[in-house]
């Protein structure tokens, strides 16, 4: 579960020290609110929402002045061939920060690499399920697009 909350933090927020802040403010958060949890199967995705809620936060404090750091420029290199058909088990979780803005990555990181139904989905980010689904689709149209152009070579997870 840890690593999870690592993944889903980072998609948001850049530099690991952030991360780990808004991990600890979830924890916190969470065993404080712990009485809140209606349902206790519903425990992780309650924790995630919270934690997105917190690195939202900590994202508009960072960014208010719009600033990036030498650090957030990276260098693109083309790729070798890769089997399109692939898509859904290449996903990775660089290739999706590098690529996709914040609400598209965390859509694709929730259903593939947490399992969470597009309805799930909808209800930890406050959206329709339909929506959840029509935009997770449009990426992976995009990344299959973008394999199709050899733009950028990614990793199994």
């Amino acid at each position: 579960m840890k690593n999870d909350l690592y993944k889903i933090a980072k998609a948001r927020l850049k530099k690991d020290e952030d991360v780990f802040d808004v991990i600890q403010e979830t924890m916190i958060t969470s065993f404080k609110s712990i009485k809140k949890l209606k349902n206790p199967l519903c425990f992780k995705s309650w924790l995630i929402k919270i934690l997105i809620n917190k690195s939202n936060d900590m994202y508009n404090k960072r960014n208010k002045y719009n600033i990036i750091s030498l650090e957030d420029v990276k260098d693109y290199k083309n790729s070798d061939y890769i089997d399109i058909d692939m898509v859904d088990t290449i996903l990775d979780f660089n290739f999706l920060c590098d690529h996709f803005e914040y609400e598209k990555r965390i859509i694709i990181m929730l259903f593939y690499m947490e399992k969470f139904t597009d309805k799930e989905i909808g209800t930890i980010l406050n959206l329709n399920e339909n929506t959840v689904k029509s935009k997770r689709t449009r990426v992976i149209q995009e990344i299959k697009k973008m394999i199709e152009r050899g733009e950028k070579k990614t990793w199994m997870i």
